[in-house]
């Protein structure tokens, strides 16, 4: 599902170092690439047209005119700015230097991104997390970027080396990138349906948007119902959409006795025969209940994704 992730036109701007304005000149004079457009008729573009871009952002800093390349294939711009690309998107072709190239990838985008953080930086935190997305497939975007990253704003945290408000606006900026993938992924109009929700009393929301990135990546409808909602609601949203996975994330806190009551009521609302999955930080703390309605228990991106692709077949 790779060729199928799509940006938005602030996303390409950010990640190609060029302006709206230049991106939709370039578009309109030089047809340099040609976006897809949503159902509400907003450009998107994919990861070729996001590197074609890029590419020819390098050759006109070395003194390309746009008018003279803008009909060339990527890989002509390659050659172009060869020198310049290959400083930026520098490949080892030994096997082991190209992991160590990625750890040291991996550790500049969260360098740059907690950097961000601490200042209140929202725009660089958006601009460094929508850098890795070129780069990177969506799942390991998830698992090499943002899991990480939200352990380490959760250290930070608790030892009192950010506020309140660094949390605040990286898990908004966090949110806002993770939305925008799941509404821009690509999926066939058969594709099976999964619901999203965290159950009452439970806040934290990214642990559902995370798998919901995951799953429309790999060709699933996500129906993202928010946070804080009643068995009833979760219930009444089985009944209406039918949907082969509902999948709940549950985080924080640990210690509702009321989360355990939701569970019960759920259990006697359901009617239809979708599979229950339930993840994050604190599943375990409600196994019991979990368990009592059939909930599959997942600890990992990875059983999620098999649990995905078991429930396909």
């Amino acid at each position: 599902m790779e060729n199928s992730i799509t940006y938005p036109i602030k996303a390409v701007s950010n990640l190609t170092g060029l302006s709206i304005h230049v991106i939709r000149a370039w578009e309109k004079r030089y047809n340099v690439v040609n976006p897809d457009r949503t159902e509400t008729n907003r450009r998107v573009y994919s990861s070729k047209d996001v590197e074609k871009l890029k590419l020819l952002h390098l050759a006109s800093e070395k003194g390309y005119s746009i008018g003279t390349i803008a009909k060339h294939s990527v890989d002509s711009l390659r050659s172009i700015v060869a020198e310049e690309y290959q400083e930026v998107n520098q490949k080892s072709s030994n096997d082991n230097r190209d992991v160590i190239s990625n750890d040291i990838e991996m550790s500049d985008y969260l360098r740059s991104s907690i950097e961000a953080i601490k200042n209140l930086d929202a725009h660089n935190l958006e601009k460094e997390l929508y850098r890795a997305l070129v780069d990177l497939s969506q799942p390991k975007f998830i698992q090499q970027v943002i899991s990480p990253l939200l352990d380490k704003i959760g250290e930070m945290w608790k030892s009192g080396e950010i506020r309140i408000v660094n949390e605040h606006i990286s898990s908004a900026v966090i949110r806002k990138i993770l939305t925008s993938l799941i509404d821009n992924n690509t999926v066939p109009t058969n594709a099976p349906t999964i619901l999203l929700a965290t159950p009452k009393g439970q806040l934290h929301e990214l642990g559902a948007l995370i798998i919901g990135v995951i799953a429309s990546a790999d060709g699933w409808n996500v129906t993202y119902m928010g946070p804080n909602l009643p068995g009833e609601e979760i219930a009444a949203a089985i009944e209406r959409l039918n949907p082969k996975i509902v999948a709940l994330s549950i985080v924080y806190p640990s210690d509702d006795f009321t989360l355990d009551r939701e569970m019960v009521k759920l259990k006697s609302l359901l009617r239809k025969g979708a599979k229950i999955i339930a993840g994050g930080r604190s599943v375990e703390a409600y196994r019991n209940a979990l368990d009592s309605m059939n909930a599959i228990i997942i600890n990992s991106i990875e059983e999620f994704r098999n649990e995905l692709e078991n429930s396909r077949n």
